[in-house]
Order: C-alpha cells, then structure tokens, then sequence
C-alpha cells in the first residue's frame, strides 16, 4: 500500500492477524484485491436510455463505486479509504446541455480527495468534447487548471456525433488551435484520443488517426513533451448503439433496422524527455479525394423524426425502407381525414 497517503487516525485498530487475508497475503496482493473491488462501474439500475447521445460502453449508467468494503473492518479501510477516489473513472463532457447525461460536477470530489492528505492521483480521466467546445482550447485548460486536479492519465473520446456536420456526412476534420495551446498538469504521464465514425467511415477515422500521432504532440506545465510513435501506440475497437439519437432516427447510416456501427481508434501520447523547439501542429482534415463508402441507406430522407413513427406505430425492429413507405402511408391517410 502506498505510504504516501495518511488515512483517519483511529483510537483502535485491530490488526486482524487471524484473518488470512493479513496474515498470509502481502500488502502487494491485497491492494490489487482491494482495486478491483473498489473499482467502477457502470450502475445499470440507473441506466441510461439507449436512445441518448451519451449510452456507450462504459457508459451505460453512472459510475458507481460500492464501498461495503470498507465498511467492513478498520484495518482495511486504512489500508484503502483512497481507492474509490483513483480507481474510479472520473468523467467531464465538454459538450451541448442536450449531449450529457444529468450529473453533478466533479469539483466536490476532487476536493474530497486533496483535503488534509497529500496529492491524490486519480487513474482514469475521461472527457468527451464537441468540437465547437474543444477547438478554441479555453474550456479543455479551464478542466486542466481545476484545484486539486493530479491526474495520470486522460482519455479525450471524440464522438461520431462531436464532429463538425456529421449530421451532412461531411469528411472529417479538426482545428488545431487546442493541441497548441493548452498545458497538461505535471502530472499527466500519459494522454489518449478515442476518434470515433461509424463503421463505413473508417477509413477517415484511420486517415486521422494516423495524422495525429505522427504530426501532433502536447507540452505540460513543465515544458516536457508527450508524443506518440504511430501504429505501436494505436488500438481499434468497434461497438453497436442505436441509431435514435436524440428524437430523431437516423435511418440513412442503419446497417441494422435501429443500429449503427461505431468503429474508434486510440492514439497515445506518452512522456518523452524532449524539451525543445518544434513547429506548431498542424489542423487535420481528410481529403475531399477520399473514397468513401456510400451510406446504406439512400433512397430517402438522413433521418426521421421519432415523434412521428411513434404515432404511426412504426417499430424500431423496421428497415429503413419499409419504415420510409410506412410513414408516407399514415402522413397520406391523415391528410385523407381533412
């Protein structure tokens, strides 16, 4: 256990020698029980719905952090009190109020975790942006300068749906006045971007990708350097969500009747002992020359609003373009009534 951190001071304490879990495991295996235990977690009794910008893995619900453990004994709350604070994933949405879910901020938190005890380091930082937010970089280095903010490591997910005009399909592209001017926390060992498209768009998302890792790099406080080496530090994942986002059913990306597939790709930025001069990062957008793969679904209308096919009783088990027939038969005999 970490002898940095200086739990609560008891006027008792056990030393819970007939337990095995003292007596025979070192204090190396309990930790990593203890994490796993204290660790976060999706709290799907309060799940989102499925048809919100922000339901994803990970993110199904709130994070939850169950802390029985603790309540256990006293020797294992001194040995593991901070754990929910840094093994929890600690997540911010620089976005539009209707692009997050209701939540409270976690200035509270941080607080919690730096008054009377040495620098807490949370390990999971996650923070979602849209690009009108992110861009100008003011918002981002105002979430970096928060008090009591030591964090290791960021993630910065870019959603399909945080991109400029997704809506009009357009190529992908980012502005990068941000990666210029904001300054990570000493701290920071560590940054990832997750750049997100659907499946169809993929190769947009690697063209992408692949710029930022080789042209991009960011400075903290100190004047160190955090800088990714291409393809060794990318990773790919891919997802199903819904295809109702908001109250509209975006029919023309549904592979599936109500489904859309995502495709990311992860590029790290790791610590480097450079500190010198280099050229400013570049913005990054994907040729108009592109191939790109056409949408599954063109012989109508982007999307369709929700409101609608619940009044024309149209399910979302549907196909497009049987849901586009559909409701021009219910907005046909409706006009039949007047």
């Amino acid at each position: 256990m970490s002898e940095t951190l200086c739990p609560p001071k008891f006027s008792f304490e056990h030393n819970q020698l007939q337990s095995p879990l003292f007596s025979r495991l070192p204090s190396e295996i309990r930790e990593e029980i203890f994490a796993f235990v204290l660790s976060s977690y999706d709290d799907t009794t309060r799940a989102y719905e499925k048809e919100t910008y922000w339901a994803r893995p990970g993110h199904y619900g709130p994070q939850h952090v169950a802390t029985d453990l603790l309540r256990t004994c006293k020797r294992i709350y001194t040995e593991a009190w901070f754990m929910p604070f840094i093994y929890a994933e600690h997540t911010e949405y620089l976005t539009a109020i209707d692009r997050r879910p209701t939540a409270a901020t976690w200035d509270d938190c941080l607080k919690i975790m730096d008054a009377d005890y040495e620098k807490l380091q949370p390990r999971f930082i996650r923070i979602f942006a849209q690009m009108w937010v992110l861009e100008p970089g003011d918002r981002f280095q105002e979430t970096l300068d928060m008090p009591h903010f030591y964090p290791k490591k960021i993630t910065l997910t870019i959603r399909y749906t945080d991109f400029w005009f997704w809506e009009n399909d357009e190529p992908l592209r980012i502005n990068s006045t941000w990666v210029n001017e904001i300054r990570f926390p000493e701290s920071v060992s560590r940054f990832c971007i997750e750049f997100e498209s659907i499946e169809r768009r993929k190769n947009e998302v690697d063209y992408i990708a692949r710029e930022a890792a080789e042209k991009w790099y960011f400075r903290r406080k100190d004047g160190l350097l955090l800088t990714a080496s291409h393809e060794s530090e990318m990773s790919v994942y891919k997802w199903t969500g819904s295809s109702y986002l908001g109250r509209q059913r975006w029919i023309r990306d549904e592979v599936r009747p109500g489904e859309l597939d995502y495709y990311v790709r992860t590029v790290t930025w790791k610590l480097s002992r450079e500190d010198e001069t280099r050229p400013s990062c570049p913005n990054l957008q994907v040729p108009h020359t592109m191939e790109r793969a056409l949408a599954p679904f063109l012989a109508g209308p982007a999307y369709l609003n929700v409101r609608q096919l619940h009044m024309a009783e149209i399910p979302s088990s549907m196909p497009a373009a049987e849901v586009c027939e559909a409701l021009e038969k219910y907005r046909q005999s409706l006009r039949g009534r007047y």
